[in-house]
């Protein structure tokens, strides 16, 4: 199980999934350079925040995140920070792989994200998760409208 977080005056845990997609639900993830340099990205914006990835997925127009020990953000400022500093940098330093992409303007993420609170739940549930539910958008077969939920892998 993931670690309460103590401190002076609480204990407890907080624990988000969020889910970004690029603008326009562009493949970018099929290219490897930027799927490797997003994960760099995510790793430092979460030692930043003091907060830890427990788990990281990408799909080729998505990427999930599995955010543990933010008890001091909620899913809204998560998600503005991992978003921001990602799209700022990815933009700054990767924009000719970007806009081979046929991404083009101001931001690299969608306007919406999904997030979801997650209970106690295990490190290797969580990279369960996310290396079984992901390999479907990888795979050569018409996508399917099934969700995998989390809950099924426990």
């Amino acid at each position: 199980m993931l670690k309460l977080i103590k401190s002076c005056h609480c204990v407890g845990e907080a624990n988000v999934h969020l889910q970004f997609t690029p603008k326009y639900r562009r493949k970018i993830f099929e290219d490897e350079e930027l799927r490797t340099v997003c994960e760099q990205l995510f790793y430092g914006i979460a030692e930043r925040l003091g907060v830890r990835l427990a788990g990281l997925g990408f799909g080729p127009d998505h990427v999930h995140l599995f955010v543990a020990g933010c008890k001091n953000y909620g899913a809204a400022e998560l998600a503005r920070k991992f978003k921001g500093v990602s799209s700022r940098l990815l933009r700054k330093n990767h924009w000719a792989r970007l806009k081979a992409k046929e991404l083009y303007g101001d931001s690299l993420w969608s306007g919406g994200y999904f997030y979801r609170y997650v209970g106690a739940v295990t490190n290797e549930t969580m990279k369960k998760y996310v290396q079984e539910s992901q390999s479907k958008h990888w795979q050569a077969h018409e996508p399917t409208n099934t969700q995998t939920t989390l809950l099924q892998f426990n």
